[in-house]
Parts: C-alpha cells; structure tokens; sequence
C-alpha cells in the first residue's frame, strides 16, 4: 500500500467519523471552545446501555502531538519485554504490562497479533509465557498453520473490510477485527494483548474498531502498536499526524491510557502500548 492510499482513506475516514458518530453513537456535542468536540459513547448493546461522553481536543501543532505520545499517563511496575532477544533483532521487542490489575496468566491469556514479516520472536516469547497466539500476516507467502502449540498462524491481514487489498507488490486478503475474532472463536472474549506491526494498516483496525465496532475495545486489555506517522515539522494537509490524533483521542475516551512508548526511525514511528484502565 502506499502512503497516498492510506492518507486518502484514513481522511476519509476522520469525515466519516463525524457523520457515523452523530448517526450511530449519539453524536458530536456543541464544542466546549474552539478545537474541542464531545464524543459521545452511547451505544446500546443487548443488555447494557452507557452513556458517556468525554472531549476530543484539536490537534493544533505536531508537538502537540508528540507530547500526547511520548507522556506516559499511567504507571506499570511490572512491564515485561517480550520478543526482540539477542540474538533476534531490537526492533521485534514489544512490552506488556503483567501488572496485577490486568490480569494476565500464563496458560489463560490470548494474544492476538498483527504482522510477523517472519520474525516470530514476540510471539514465540508470548507462547512460551503461556499464551495462545494468534498471528495473522498476509505478506509472507506461507498458508494457513500451526507454528507450534500455543500459535496459530493465518495468512490474512488486518483491514477496514472483508477482501483484497493492495499491500506491497500484490493483493493480499484482508478482514475486519471483530470477523477475525469471531472466526476464532473468541467473540466474547477479553483479549489480553492486540499487538499491531502493520506499515500504515494499523489506520483501518482504529477507522473499523471505532466505526464498526467499539463494543470489542472494552474486551482488550493491552494494544501494542507501531505507529507510523512520518515525519514532518509542521501540520499540513497531507500530515498522517492529523490522521491519527482523533483515533487515539476516541482510545482515550475508550479509558485506553499509555503505558510505555518509544520512538524510532528518526522518530518517523513510535511504539506504543495503551492499557485500558479498570480492574479485570
């Protein structure tokens, strides 16, 4: 895929999430001042009825921007690397908080991930820690298998529908979050981490979890993403910075709090883990 086709969607898609949001969730309120909106998180389920809403603040600078990012907002005492090993390579390394509050036991957690590229260092570490793993990568031309005991692999990628989608040199079969949850069998299910290492597609999972279905954010726990929001000194229209930003304020109103974050490539990404904040 490319940065233009992303760009033009992910656009697209912020539009979008204005108008879904006052047809499907109740809607965007007065603006408490400029560059401020009230998302509201209303949503009835079978069962359950919330109301809440929280501010979206507007981004006004890329520094703004990177000191959301960059801010941890909620301690960790026991953030655990998982993958990245010598004499695997650095960057595969990806966190988890193994803190009491969330819950996670070895041989009764489930780790969805997003992208290998064929280094399995992360998830071999999480299934050696006693986790099922289910990884799903659409580029690496192998099928459908079983790498070990604790991992599955599928050879589909993340996306904002059900088909093809160009990604790199070729089409590759993509699918939605909450079918590829379904489709193990997991619906329902609290998953304990979603690890996302996708060149840009991490854009349709937050465009399809915040449109599609916002119900699955309260049944994870832990998302460790890669963001790749290029680089760049000041806002323009084109900047990804502006993509991302109502994406990880709705995270936000979701109770999702950063709990590690690093940056890389000359700070063109940044690797970070929100943690939803309540006792599991």
């Amino acid at each position: 895929m490319t940065v233009n086709g992303v760009l033009s969607t992910a656009l697209l898609g912020v539009i979008l999430l204005i108008i879904c949001t006052v047809l499907y969730f109740g809607g965007w309120s007065a603006p408490a001042h400029v560059g401020e909106l009230r998302y509201s998180l209303q949503r009835r389920l079978p069962g359950e009825e919330c109301h809440t809403t929280c501010p979206v603040v507007g981004l006004e600078s890329i520094s703004q921007y990177r000191a959301y990012i960059s801010t941890i907002e909620t301690n960790c005492t026991s953030l655990r690397q998982f993958g990245g090993h010598p004499p695997a390579p650095s960057h595969g390394r990806k966190y988890v908080c193994l803190d009491e509050r969330f819950n996670i036991k070895p041989d009764d957690c489930h780790v969805i991930s997003f992208g290998v590229n064929h280094e399995w260092s992360f998830e071999d570490d999480v299934a050696k820690f006693g986790c099922k793993v289910y990884a799903f990568d659409p580029t690496m031309g192998v099928k459908d298998h079983k790498r070990s005991a604790n991992i599955q692999f599928y050879a589909t990628g993340i996306g904002n529908y059900k088909g093809l989608m160009k990604i790199g040199s070729g089409l590759r079969k993509v699918d939605r979050y909450e079918n590829l949850v379904n489709q193990l069998g997991l619906a329902g299910r609290v998953i304990d981490c979603v690890k996302i290492d996708v060149e840009l597609s991490e854009v349709y999972f937050l465009q399809d979890v915040v449109f599609n279905s916002p119900h699955l954010l309260r049944k994870i726990k832990q998302i460790a993403m890669e963001v790749h929001h290029g680089g760049g000194v000041d806002l323009n229209p084109k900047s990804l910075f502006l993509v991302y930003w109502p994406y990880f304020m709705i995270l936000r109103c979701h109770g999702f709090r950063i709990i590690a974050s690093r940056s890389g490539n000359n700070e063109r990404t940044q690797e970070i883990v929100w943690a939803r904040e309540e006792q599991w």
